[in-house]
């Protein structure tokens, strides 16, 4: 009696991962050797995965917050009133200060408080503006601009004309408007040729500027005392002689 004999069923071969079938096309040597630190490679990519996803969830939650502060920013602009806009942006400070957006309310805070006679608040908010972003940063030169102009509030002309010469130095956006204000803090401290160099200055980067006009009298009026004092001074000399 003949018996049916089953033909075995070879095991379905077990499918490489592609971790596996990367290895198997490389030399046996670097194959052999990366093998042997397999688990500690894929425990590199786990960490690797978890970094970026770690990262993107970072990042949305700082957009989050740049964006919830942007809001807050908008709302606080259009206050009519001063005090209760000021209010609005130290409540931003407060509140997203680790946002750029609540940097940026340093700035605006500093100038409504000149505006609405707090001197030494504004001191206060455009010295920490200051401290905040670094001097490659146009920003920092606003704060500056700020500052130089609480000087000349309080009339620390010396001080203010330093300032603004810094500013005028660092070519980053405020020269243009700091060689005005250098030119005129100069003209008040009697630096007149450094008012005029200024002036000049200001005509070589702005040609089709709205202040042409200003700043062209502004040049004749101190070249003319130039040339009084000139003449005041021959005539002096003459008189002594004779």
């Amino acid at each position: 009696m003949s018996t049916d004999t089953q033909t075995p069923i070879s095991p379905e071969p077990q499918r490489k991962n592609i971790l596996e079938e990367i290895l198997s096309g490389l030399p046996p040597q670097i194959r052999d050797t990366l093998q042997k630190f397999l688990r500690e490679i894929l425990a590199g990519i786990i960490v690797v995965v978890l970094a970026i996803s770690l990262w993107f969830g970072y990042s949305a939650y700082i957009n989050r917050q740049e964006n919830q502060a942007a809001i807050a920013m908008g709302m606080a602009v259009q206050q009519q009133d001063p005090a209760k806009k000021m209010s609005a942006l130290e409540k931003i400070m407060h509140q997203h200060d680790h946002t750029v957006v609540g940097k940026h309310a340093l700035l605006l805070l500093g100038g409504i408080q000149r505006d609405s006679g707090q001197i030494e608040e504004a001191k206060k908010s455009f010295g920490l503006a200051k401290k905040e972003f670094s001097r490659d940063s146009f920003l920092y030169y606003s704060a500056l601009m700020g500052l130089g102009y609480l000087q000349e509030d309080e009339a620390k002309l010396d001080e203010a004309r330093q300032t603004y010469s810094s500013i005028c130095e660092a070519q980053k956006g405020f020269d243009a408007i700091a060689a005005l204000d250098f030119a005129r803090v100069s003209s008040a401290l009697g630096f007149n040729q450094e008012a005029l160099d200024a002036y000049n200055n200001y005509l070589s980067m702005k040609p089709q500027s709205l202040q042409l006009d200003f700043v062209r009298h502004q040049i004749m009026k101190l070249s003319n005392e130039d040339k009084t004092l000139g003449e005041d001074s021959a005539r002096q000399k003459k008189k002594k002689s004779g």
